[in-house]
């Protein structure tokens, strides 16, 4: 709901109130002199808004605020893909209830428009791109949700200044809470169903003699499984600690550092024919007995520990001119270990930095605002992928079966990315006009591979060390890819309550990294055909894509509605393709797909009463290949117009808030309609609804304010499938098990005092 809207609605019935004493004051009582009344103040706490809400009047921008957040993402209290979930044209989708559980890999269980970011979480904090080429958890579960202010996502044309490495799946952004000029406290304990609990705490100090500020938090995260034996998450323990301290007038510094541990089981993925049988299925997952072997659940865990330092330092140089620099430091270790069909198990080692810097410079000159900014970081892989080790089942269920080390190597050169951008906007009476560029330089990293034979179980310094050393055809060399991606966003005040808004530009997507690691499999059948590791990497692009985006909106008294349509072309998207066509060789992924995607999309809201607000969100995608693909040894695979992998044609969300006193109840219904999960389209996925239910009470006592919340996840326990594991890959018939049961019904309890 817009502000203005919103402060209106809040006002109205005070409004109401004081119209019997104004028409007394104006009419009957006009001659009488004129009686002086003590001033009484009325002070109430106006209810937020959980609504998605626009965020931009020149381009797709959706936005939910804190109570937003806490409405859509769920009890989990940690995943910014969930909060995005009750945004047109986004499926996100997770393997448990709340929104913990981390698929091993890049794939994160997140769609926009059908697009999807396969080699890691996509997404920037504060504007610091601190989502990138990463297999582990990285930022995704770094953040606790209390610390968060709000969460953006841009989608269609990207804007210039939106730091997100790669934006054809859009550019998430998750705006910090720092520390206040208030002191006081929060503090909530939750409990829910499969032994869920979660404790936080933050504590802000107010405004200090100095006159900075600062907070310190904590959480706790834990919950056993919902299908199968395991934790997930085995815990969770979360510290931050923020800064705000102003440098006389001109100069203000912010500063984050926040740590993250976090330990689970994985989930198990079902193949199409379980999938298509849930009643016999939908608690089918890993076993408790290790004569399983590589489907014991304790070869399929992970543990990870991440930490983060960030800062934002602002100089006001004058009224009209700024200077933002946003240094950043980010640290990840910990690993996989995942069973796999050849019945071996395999440790993915990952140990890795990235760091980097972002700095605007804005200003002002002749009515026109202008943005001129850098960003640019240093990543290490993974990914791609340098350490595997491989292990044979025990009895035991332990590690003590050492077989090798799959792929043992060294970055040379890091990965890293540059980007400059400049951008204006200006107001020309009822139009408004912001356009830019923005230019992207990739650098891929240089990677050495070595020699495994006779490496031992070691550590990983241990292993370089007993190699006989560098492999020079499975290694490869760094080089360059840039990108000029243009923009332009149109606003125009049709009238005062009809605004139209257009935006196209040119977007940025990853190459397929995925080359490596198949090609340390299969060396030997790769250099058979005269194929080295360079040879491969040099084939890689970037994926791009062109998108126009029209909308509006309308308000009309207390409603309001966004609706939009679009057309977007995405060129070098990546699919799997064996080079030779004989067979001979495994298909690897390459960027050579060509693919269009065309919809219609709205969100909206409507408060009738002071107590009730409606909203909701609507959607209608297609997103189709517009070339056939090529299959070793096969003529090509007939998917010219055919709808890509898990996408949903239709998704949409209802939801209504009903306030009476210190009482709230928000029933939120979600509809996912059918999708594919293969090329082919013989592996149909019916769709679904399901029915998420919250009551809330609020009220003040003498020492803060106290809240109680009961959740339920899935209210009528609704069977379905949920996260689909099919990228851009050939999923042919009879495909691996990609199939994830969406969590049964899940009810959790909380109580929070703020004081």
């Amino acid at each position: 709901m817009p502000t203005e809207i919103a402060t209106l609605q809040k006002l109205r019935p005070l409004a109401l109130l004081a119209l019997p004493a104004f028409l007394a004051a104006t009419t009957g009582h006009a001659a009488e002199e004129a009686v002086s009344l003590d001033t009484v103040t009325v002070t109430a706490e106006a209810a937020a808004d959980p609504a998605v809400g626009g965020a931009s009047d020149t381009a797709s921008v959706y936005q939910v605020n804190e109570a937003g957040i806490a409405l859509w993402s769920g009890p989990g209290g940690s995943n910014p893909y969930r909060a995005l979930s009750g945004m047109p044209s986004v499926n996100t989708q997770s393997a448990d209830a709340y929104g913990l559980s981390n698929l091993p890999g890049g794939t994160k269980g997140m769609r926009v428009r059908g697009e999807v970011s396969t080699h890691g979480a996509v997404g920037s904090v504060d504007g610091i791109p601190l989502g990138t080429v990463n297999p582990g958890p990285g930022y995704q579960w770094l953040f606790d949700s209390e610390n968060l202010a709000a969460v953006t996502l841009s989608q269609g044309a990207i804007a210039p200044d939106q730091t997100n490495i790669f934006t054809t799946s859009g550019a998430l952004d998750s705006q910090l809470r720092w520390p206040g000029e208030t002191a006081g406290l929060l503090a909530s304990q939750a409990f829910g169903s499969f032994d869920f609990t979660r404790s936080f705490a933050r504590w802000d100090s107010g405004r200090l003699a100095g006159g900075g500020s600062a907070y310190v938090s904590a959480s706790h995260t834990a919950a056993e499984k919902w299908r199968g034996p395991g934790d997930a998450p085995g815990g969770r323990d979360n510290a931050a600690l923020a800064l705000v301290q102003p440098l006389g007038d001109a100069v203000e510094v912010k500063l984050m550092a926040v740590w993250n541990d976090m330990k689970q089981h994985q989930y198990q993925a079902l193949s199409y024919a379980q999938a298509k049988d849930l009643d016999t299925y939908r608690d089918y997952d890993y076993s408790a007995d290790p004569a399983a072997g590589a489907a014991y659940y304790d070869y399929n865990r992970q543990t990870f520990r991440d930490w983060s330092v960030l800062s934002e330092i602002t100089w006001r140089i004058s009224p009209d001119s700024s200077l933002v620099v946003k240094p950043f430091y980010l640290n990840e270790e910990g690993y996989y270990l995942e069973g796999q069909t050849t019945g071996k198990v395999r440790q993915w080692l990952i140990d890795h930095a990235w760091y980097g810097l972002a700095t605007e410079y804005r200003t002002r000159v002749a009515d026109t605002g202008l943005k001129f900014g850098y960003w640019g970081e240093s990543t290490e892989p993974p990914g791609p992928p340098t350490a595997w080790k491989m292990y044979n089942p025990t009895a035991a269920g332990d590690l003590s079966g050492f077989a090798s080390w799959a792929i043992l190597s060294k970055v040379t050169e890091r990965h890293r990315f540059d980007s400059l951008y400049a951008m204006a906007d200006r107001q020309f009476g009822r139009l408004k006009v912001r356009g830019g560029l923005r230019y992207l330089k990739e650098t891929m990293p240089s990677i050495d591979a070595y020699n495994t034979a006779g490496v031992g179980d070691v550590s990983y310094d241990a292993a370089l060390a007993q190699s006989s050393g560098v492999v020079a055809d499975k290694s490869v060399d760094s080089f360059a890819m840039t990108a000029w991606l243009p923009y332009l966003g149109l606003g125009y005040d049709l009238t005062p309550a009809v605004e139209l808004k257009a935006s196209l530009g040119r977007n940025y997507g990853a190459p397929s990294f995925d080359v490596w690691p198949v090609y340390q499999a299969n060396a030997a059948k790769f250099l058979a055909k005269g194929l080295t590791a360079e040879n491969l990497w040099r084939e890689m692009k970037p994926e791009t894509s062109e998108a126009l985006d029209l909308g509006l909106r309308v308000n009309r008294g207390n409603a309001w509605v966004e609706p939009t349509v679009y057309l977007a072309r995405f060129h070098d998207k990546k699919v799997s393709y064996d080079p030779d066509g004989a067979g001979t060789l495994p298909a690897y992924s390459q960027n050579i797909g060509e693919t269009r995607a065309w919809g219609a999309q709205l969100v909206g809201g409507w408060s009738p009463s002071a107590g009730l607000n409606l909203f909701g969100g609507l959607s209608w995608n297609r997103n189709e290949f517009t070339e056939n693909l090529p299959v070793e040894g096969a003529a090509d695979l007939a998917v010219k117009g055919e709808q890509i992998p898990d996408v949903p044609v239709w998704q949409a969300n209802l939801g209504l808030t009903w306030r009476a006193g210190a009482f709230s109840v928000t029933p939120l219904v979600r509809y996912t309609g059918a999708r594919w999960g293969d090329t082919e389209h013989s592996q149909r996925i019916s769709g679904y609804t399901t029915v998420d239910l919250s009551l809330d009470y609020q009220t003040r006592l003498p020492i803060g304010k106290l809240g109680a919340q009961l959740a339920v996840v899935n209210l009528f326990d609704r069977d379905y499938i949920g996260v689909i594991r099919a990228d851009y890959y050939q999923l042919l018939s009879g495909g691996s098990a990609i199939y994830y049961p969406g969590a049964p019904r899940t009810l959790v309890a909380k109580v929070s005092l703020d004081f």
